[in-house]
């Protein structure tokens, strides 16, 4: 027989034959539904894993191949043992299973243990597979030309799992029956499973039309019972699978490819392959990528280090947390999920609370000076909201004027500097007193707003942000130094620049995940040169938190209002970038089902990652710059000066100069890529 080599000409001929049909009955996996992997045992792997974390869980020493290996050989005694009783050497899921979780967990097996087994790998298999666009149509067109459909399979899932995932996809008021051949051991491939289905429905099989994908059990078995048969051969499906085949196999060789077969399993198939904005594209394909692998190291990180809770912060952190409730279901399947939630904080918010304790310290004089809009006393005291009356006199002592330009200290200076009135200033007893006095009421309302967070009831908590400097984390470990029931903080950036001053100590350190300046790693260096596009497309959706304020006993964070420049010029660029943010929610989640499939640790991905790091945002085109860059970007520390044009030419990266510059000017890309290469390598120097 001659089978079909596209599904639109297979579904035309269909509806010439139609008329005098009855049922139609279609093959469930390959047909109906395509999975994103080649191999459809390429789900049995993470459920071993699975099976083995729960192992551990009570105290069982086994590995996932142990595991995989005790399924693999009880499953094929069942095969074997059913084929000398039934037509086909079938096994069913419901009977082998338990007996493998009943061998590994004996006294300890308990039959929510198996539902629990059984919901996981049916997650997975929904996971993998996505329902033909075409086949979707067409049945929906049958039903109402009231055919009965019945969808039929060779597997050892029973029909009433196959069920399961026929609802999941949205299919099951237009299918009669589903039929598979774990239930009888009665499979298609002897024509058995046909018998059945006709007993069963009364059926007269000259009224029966039947589509699938196999040669021999869809074509050949069906006709030879006088069924009408089409076969479907679909070339680019194949192709398909033939190159995630491929890079599966390099994957075995080379870690370089486990990446890029992370990448094809998260492509979208049949109708998530639709046309979307190119701002969908580029958070979907680059973003994507980029904080999966993110929140993947955040994941393995809260295992490591046993952490039960945490805090996604400031308004970056919206994305994070947003794209952790996605992933956290398939990184965590085991359970033991830690309990997440978004914290309203900011630098601005958190910066007078800073110095209730230790006053104005050297390290956070710099934080403020950072900016370079900022060089004097008056913009200290807009950071630290500090009343600069009360200060006056601590000034004059040490000669120093509010508009003077302050030369900065060294963050461990230990003792005054009398050629510097700054360095005095910081040691002035009575200054640093007035300093604390003025932040003790923020610093009360940032402790109730913890407090009702439940930010000390843990003794390890992590806190998730952007980065760069770690100067909220700083902030917030300053603000509550003083209590005695603080937590251990434990903080993730997605990257660590280390130019704050801020050390790490047993009570709060920090780490960039993507990239720190403490390890050397020039390929992830590259989002450096993009830090406000990466601040801009994580942004929350509301306002920034300026502080907070007391609501009926209750502390509340204050927002700025939409009447605020700033915050209209902010909800209109995260109107702007809304497709981005779908493109990466999306993406996210397919990176995570990837990573869970193939088992890969955050360590597999990374080679392929510090390639695409650099081939995407040292070398983007000018219509990705012009796209994706940011058209507004406000830093809450920042003043109102001018900053001379010398020091933003030198600071400024490919992503702030014109798209138009990029695409004529010659060798841009490669001039903006060296001169990134030098400044980090005098960095590391």
């Amino acid at each position: 027989m001659k089978p079909f080599y596209s599904l639109p000409r297979l579904i035309s001929h269909a509806n010439t034959l139609i008329s005098d049909k009855e049922i139609v009955s279609i093959d469930i996996f390959d047909t109906l539904f395509v999975r994103c992997i080649h191999d459809p045992d390429l789900v049995k792997p993470p459920v071993a894993r699975f099976v083995a974390d729960l192992a551990r869980s009570q105290g069982i020493t086994t590995s996932w191949q142990e595991v995989q290996a005790l399924r693999d050989k009880i499953e094929a005694a069942h095969r074997s043992t059913n084929g000398q009783e039934h037509p086909d050497h079938e096994a069913n899921y419901d009977q082998f299973m338990p007996e493998v979780l009943r061998r590994l967990f004996d006294n300890s097996y308990t039959p929510e243990l198996f539902e629990r087994v059984v919901d996981y790998e049916l997650r997975l298999e929904s996971a993998v597979l996505t329902p033909r666009t075409e086949l979707v149509g067409w049945i929906k067109q049958l039903h109402d030309q009231g055919k009965k459909i019945l969808l039929i399979s060779d597997i050892y899932l029973p029909a009433h799992y196959l069920k399961r995932l026929v609802e999941v996809k949205g299919l099951s008021q237009y299918i009669t029956d589903v039929v598979s051949s774990a239930d009888t051991f009665r499979a298609k491939a002897s024509g058995a499973g046909y018998e059945l289905v006709r007993e069963r429905h009364g059926i007269d099989m000259s009224r029966w039309l039947h589509v699938g994908d196999n040669i021999i059990s869809d074509g050949m078995r069906p006709r030879q019972l006088g069924i009408t048969a089409l076969v479907i051969h679909d070339v680019k499906e194949k192709q398909r699978k033939g190159i995630a085949r491929l890079l599966h196999s390099l994957a075995k060789v080379k870690h370089f490819w486990k990446g890029r077969n992370v990448l094809q399993l998260m492509l979208p198939l049949e109708a998530e392959n639709r046309d979307q904005p190119a701002l969908f594209v580029d958070g979907y394909n680059l973003f994507g990528m980029i904080v999966g692998y993110f929140i993947h190291c955040l994941a393995q990180q809260c295992r490591q280090r046993n952490i039960k809770r945490v805090y996604f912060c400031s308004r970056e952190g919206w994305m994070f947390f947003e794209c952790w409730k996605r992933m956290a279901p398939y990184l965590f399947a085991d359970g033991g999920v830690p309990h997440a939630s978004y914290l309203y904080v900011s630098r601005i918010a958190l910066s007078s609370a800073a110095c209730a304790n230790s006053g104005l310290t050297a390290a956070n004089a710099i934080a403020a000076l950072l900016p370079m809009q900022n060089r004097d006393f008056l913009d200290i005291c807009r950071v630290y909201k500090l009343d600069i009356a009360p200060l006056q006199q601590a000034l004059r002592r040490v000669g120093l004027a509010p508009d003077d330009d302050i030369v900065p200290v060294h963050a461990d200076n230990e003792g005054a500097n009398p050629a510097n009135p700054f360095s005095l200033l910081l040691h002035d007893a009575e200054f640093q007193e007035e300093v604390k006095k003025q932040g003790i009421e923020t610093r009360s309302m940032v402790e109730n707003y913890l407090d009702a967070e439940g930010f000390f009831e843990h003794e390890d908590v992590a806190l998730v942000d952007i980065g760069w400097l770690g100067t909220i984390q700083h902030y917030l470990n300053q603000a509550i130094g003083h209590r005695q029931d603080r937590p251990r903080i434990h903080g993730f950036l997605l990257a660590a620049t280390r130019m704050g001053p801020y050390a790490s100590t047993e009570d709060s350190q920090y780490q960039g995940l993507v990239f720190d300046q403490h390890k050397f790693n020039l390929a992830t260096s590259y989002i450096l040169t993009i830090k406000d596009v990466m601040e801009e497309i994580c942004r929350a959706p509301h306002p920034s938190v300026v502080g907070y304020e007391r609501v009926q006993e209750q502390v509340k964070p204050v927002l700025r209002t939409v009447e605020d420049r700033d915050a209209r010029a902010e909800a209109e660029q995260s109107q702007y970038y809304k497709p981005l943010h779908d493109g990466i929610l999306q993406s996210v989640e397919r990176y995570a089902i990837a990573v869970s499939i193939l088992g890969y640790t955050p360590n597999f991905v990374r080679p392929w990652l510090n390639f695409y790091v650099v081939s995407r945002l040292a070398f983007p085109s000018s219509r990705e710059v012009k796209r994706i860059k940011h058209f507004f970007h406000q830093d809450d520390f920042a003043g109102e000066r001018q900053i001379e044009r010398a020091v933003v030419r030198y600071n400024r990266s490919l992503w702030d100069i014109s798209p138009l510059a990029i695409a004529l000017l010659p060798f841009t890309r490669l001039r903006y890529f060296y001169r990134h290469i030098a400044r980090m390598l005098r960095l590391w120097a």
